[in-house]
């Protein structure tokens, strides 16, 4: 019994004073609180500031409160031990640290972006594995230190204390110093006009993010009793995108700008963006044309700065907007912890860029966010309202569609967010239930034979579930498009057309739908005859087949007549990217 108490007090005895211990335990502690709650936030904001829905300037007084009390808990603690336990703990806290940085600059792999999509975390075992023994071995080491000599272990800890503080520092300032916050500003795409349209024309479009040929095709053979509701409308079976994701699909669609001086992933993403919306004359024609024109969609992904659309919307919110601190440092301290902890926690900080909606919100709580639930939610509160004194409404719906998460029901009904892929098609038999209730309306209030209908998709589905290799495409990426045009046959049961367009001929036929001239838009969808054969390009990003690597490449592909037969698909070139703006 004397033995057990003469060890525990041996733990706790100690010739140093406080003072002595003070340094070493404000240093350790400070580089800590530096490294995850300073420095980690504050990079990847700066690097991510288009996917950002709050100002640097709001983010920086937060991280500073709240690195600041942790960094007074932590030294308090530290210094409330003495002797071997203060040793061990400030070893601890030295070596999760190192760990930690290391792991956020040399060890991470290459999961992907974080836009919703799920990760076959099964396949990461082996790094896994691996990742955990190099963080074993960092904590092996420095408690090996500690144990061969206290004074080398002190020196030790307070260089790479200090080497590792003053490094992030540098760059940090560099960071700051470079970033451009201009594009940062009290506007929003507001609901405002969301279901307001015109007794006279309407374009409406719906657009659920993600959603591939097949998902829809799946749903609407689980439901034939909507068939019916597709009298009218033509599906066209051989309808190819632009770019497989959100960024630049969408801009891509609205503007038509992809050239030498603005490849959306050549130059940084806001840089294209501004470039492609300067440019850009279909909704401002749109808008000239005499329609209201509201634009429903993410502001990261699809406009960049809000000054962007300034005279080309109708839907511009100016209210100051409302920032929830307290979830904007969860979020980025998700971040943080999601970039610098070992492979085998990542699984639980696992984030939604679509997350960061959640910060922001406005007094009329008419911002417009991507969370079909709420649209239905909003839309059963108001419905829909005709408004005899507008010439003409342009409505296009940003939908979540068959994009991760999923937090609808086949009723339209918010259920927990999930990231299982059997859930997708229970969202988009959502998405389309409520299409079809939008649609019935839109009969009753006599504005159907008069409204143009879209319902399409930006991109297919990404990539096939890893470790698939990815040097080419493994089959077609072939997007739905239904489209009920005005004045159309309802009695005229749905149609099949296998004409062979893309997105460029969708852009064009909007603008023939609300009385452009569409000669500047090329071909339109109803020019290209059924037969003709037609010669399509596509932009897929694919990946080296090292699945720790997973290097980025622009595949540009050159489809040749009928896109269903993947053999016309040629593989043109593979462009290496530095930075691939997403």
């Amino acid at each position: 019994m004397g033995n057990i108490k003469e060890k525990i007090q041996a733990l706790w005895r100690d010739q140093r004073s406080w003072k002595v211990r003070f340094p070493l335990a404000a240093l350790c502690a400070f580089t800590c609180v530096f490294t995850f709650i300073l420095f980690g936030p504050c990079e990847i904001y700066i690097q991510n500031m288009q996917d950002m829905t709050f100002s640097f300037h709001t983010l920086l007084p937060v991280l500073l409160l709240a690195g600041g009390t942790a960094f007074a808990a932590l030294l308090t603690v530290l210094l409330l031990l003495r002797g071997r336990l203060f040793n061990y703990a400030v070893t601890l806290l030295f070596a999760v640290t190192l760990a930690g940085y290391l792991q956020g600059n040399l060890l991470n792999v290459n999961h992907g972006t974080l836009d919703g999509s799920s990760v076959a975390w099964s396949n990461y075992q082996w790094p896994m594995l691996k990742n955990l023994a190099v963080w074993l071995a960092i904590l092996a080491a420095a408690f090996t230190l500690l144990y061969l000599s206290r004074k080398l272990w002190t020196r030790a800890v307070e260089f790479i204390s200090l080497l590792l503080a003053a490094v992030q520092t540098v760059a940090l300032v560099g960071l700051i110093f470079s970033a451009n916050f201009s594009g940062l500003q009290d506007k929003y795409l507001s609901t405002a006009g969301m279901f307001d349209l015109s007794s006279n024309h309407n374009v409406v479009v719906f657009l659920l993010d993600r959603c591939d040929r097949s998902y829809l095709d799946s749903v609407l053979d689980q439901h034939p009793e909507w068939q019916e509701k597709l009298g009218g409308f033509v599906s066209y079976h051989d309808f190819t995108g632009s770019f497989s994701r959100t960024y630049a699909s969408v801009a891509y669609l609205l503007t038509g700008v992809k050239d030498e001086d603005a490849f959306p992933f050549h130059i940084p993403q806001n840089d294209y963006l501004s470039r492609a919306w300067e440019r850009s004359t279909l909704l401002p024609q749109i808008r000239e044309a005499g329609y209201q024109v509201g634009l429903y969609s993410h502001i990261g992904d699809v406009v960049g700065n809000m000054d962007n659309l300034e005279g080309k919307i109708d839907n511009i919110g100016l209210e100051a907007v409302n920032i929830n601190r307290k979830v904007m440092l969860k979020k980025m301290l998700e971040l943080s912890a999601y970039r610098y902890l070992p492979e085998a926690v990542k699984p639980y900080f696992q984030l939604y860029t679509g997350d960061l909606d959640a910060v922001q919100s406005v007094g009329q709580k008419d911002l417009y966010q991507i969370d079909d639930p709420g649209f239905w939610e909003r839309y059963q509160e108001q419905g829909l309202r005709k408004d005899a004194d507008i010439s003409g409404c342009f409505r296009f719906y940003h939908l979540q569609g068959a994009h991760f998460p999923f937090n609808m029901n086949e009723l339209a009904q918010r259920v927990d967010t999930g990231w299982d892929p059997a859930d997708r098609l229970a969202q988009v038999t959502g998405n389309m239930a409520m299409i079809f209730q939008y649609l019935d309306e839109l009969q009753a209030q006599g504005l159907y034979d008069n409204t143009t209908v879209v319902i399409t998709t930006d991109h297919a589905a990404d990539y096939p579930d890893w470790p698939t290799p990815l040097s080419t495409l493994d089959g077609p990426r072939l997007l739905p498009l239904l489209v009920k045009p005005a004045h159309a046959d309802l009695d005229q049961p749905l149609q099949i057309s296998r004409k062979q367009i893309c997105q460029d001929n969708l852009r064009a036929s909007l603008a023939g739908w609300c009385g452009l001239d569409t000669r500047q838009y090329g071909r339109t969808i109803e020019s290209v005859g059924e037969d003709e054969p037609m010669t399509r390009i596509f932009w897929m990003l694919l990946y080296d087949e090292a699945l720790e690597t997973r290097d980025a490449y622009m595949g540009t592909y050159e489809i040749h007549g009928d896109g269903n037969d993947f053999s016309n698909w040629e593989l043109l070139e593979m462009t290496p990217l530095d930075s691939p703006g997403w």
